[in-house]
């Protein structure tokens, strides 16, 4: 009976969960889940010009495929393309921009926007608050890697609110 009644009461929220989510069409009649992020299409555009200009250095060390990296970089550089997807997924998605927010386009190494300078500060701390900073508090649970990311704080604005 307790079996019966934890398999009911998990498909109706499924169910619940299922019209709650939004999805829309993609003009081929698919649909396709919606996650509310206006820019996705804006950020791809530039990716995919990006990744264009760097064919065949994609898997390269981005440290060597970039101008002006100062962060990401010796041993905590990644591959070329990791890096834009990194830039594009976990940045600019968990902060609600689009590449404008940091970079000039086109002229991708320019340090003129101060955005680029915070977000080189702000990979900083995550990176201290993570190696070093959460191994230190007593008590936790590390078997699950707890970890902070952009979306910790940001939860998907470029300044974090109050709340």
């Amino acid at each position: 009976m307790r079996l019966l009644f934890v398999a009911l009461t998990t498909i109706t929220f499924v169910g619940i969960s299922a019209f709650a989510v939004t999805h829309r069409e993609n003009g081929s009649g698919n649909i396709s889940l919606s996650n509310e992020d206006s820019l996705e299409a804006d950020r791809m555009k530039y990716m995919n010009e990006v990744m264009a200009s760097i064919k065949g250095r994609e898997k390269m060390q981005a440290d060597s495929v970039f101008k002006n990296l100062k962060v990401i970089k010796g041993e905590s550089s990644v591959s070329a393309e990791h890096l834009l997807w990194m830039m594009n997924w976990g940045w600019s998605a968990e902060l609600g921009v689009s590449c404008s927010y940091c970079h000039v386009i086109g002229k991708w190494e320019s340090d003129s926007l101060g955005t680029k300078d915070i977000a080189r500060g702000m990979w900083n701390m995550r990176v201290k608050i993570n190696k070093e900073i959460l191994p230190g508090i007593t008590g936790m649970n590390y078997d699950k890697n707890p970890a902070v990311s952009c979306i910790t704080c940001h939860r998907g604005s470029p300044i974090p609110t109050a709340k």
